[in-house]
């Protein structure tokens, strides 16, 4: 879903399992703040019906609608968009700064997996948590491609307890409604694909937003991943919990706007 207005352009990503409309509550404090704000909704993700979950080889087919979308703008220093990665958004927040440098102005990741050049996929799955953290979250074995492929889909506890616990009650129960079966992608080429060089990656000013209380992305990852790969910027929310964008809105959006007002 697309919105127009004045100002900065602002590209949201969503993470495992949603899709652009987790991003509502936001797109509408940003609008009426003058910006024009787009939330992309990944391969088999939301309301992408395009593709289906078992035709996406690697990462990079789940990220390709947020590629196709960056390759459409105008190639002008006014025309740099702030992109806004959520939660394994991130990868494709890091993966669009190393293709379209020239397109992003911004790249801030909240609550999300930040990757660089000298964080890779393989150096932050160590602090990924075992599968008992997961709760009731359902994985199902699909075959198809000639490959055997792990669907995941959150599971009503695991959302109520470590994604939306300080969030509205209704925010969650959108969650229940809209949440779609996800991929996480391990495998070598989904690997190779999120590398990121210090030419490109390296070119891109980065933000990170932390949320305080986070129990899906634990806040000593987020902390890893601020030490380890050091962004412009980097912001705490007290009190978010994964879902930065529904428990703490107005924070989230006032950080955005200092972030874009001190970064000119």
């Amino acid at each position: 879903m697309a919105k127009t207005g004045a100002g900065k352009h602002f590209v949201l990503v969503h993470g495992a399992c949603h899709g652009a409309w987790c991003w509502y509550r936001l797109v509408v404090l940003l609008e009426k703040h003058g910006h024009k704000v787009t939330a992309v909704d990944l391969a088999a993700s939301g309301r992408n019906v395009d593709r289906r979950l078992q035709d996406l080889r690697s990462i990079d087919d789940y990220h390709q609608p947020l590629y196709s979308f960056l390759e459409g703008l105008p190639d002008g220093e006014e025309d740099k968009v702030i992109l806004v990665g959520h939660s394994m958004g991130g990868y494709a927040v890091s993966s669009a700064m190393e293709r379209f440098p020239e397109k992003i102005g911004w790249a801030v990741f909240v609550s999300a997996f930040m990757l660089g050049p000298n964080l890779t996929m393989d150096q932050l799955a160590p602090k990924f948590a075992g599968p008992d953290f997961y709760m009731d979250t359902e994985v199902k074995t699909v075959e198809a491609n000639g490959e055997t492929q792990a669907h995941v889909i959150f599971g009503p506890k695991f959302l109520a307890a470590k994604l939306y616990q300080n969030s509205p009650p209704e925010d969650l129960q959108l969650a229940y409604l809209l949440a779609r079966p996800t991929r996480f992608f391990g495998d070598d080429e989904s690997k190779e694909q999120l590398l990121a060089t210090t030419e490109k990656y390296g070119s891109v000013r980065r933000a990170f937003i932390v949320g305080g209380a986070d129990e899906a992305v634990l806040v000593d990852v987020q902390r890893f991943m601020i030490e380890r790969n050091p962004p412009n910027i980097a912001k705490e929310i007290e009190g978010a919990d994964h879902m930065v964008m529904m428990s703490k809105t107005q924070e989230l959006c006032s950080i955005l706007l200092e972030i874009i007002q001190d970064g000119n």
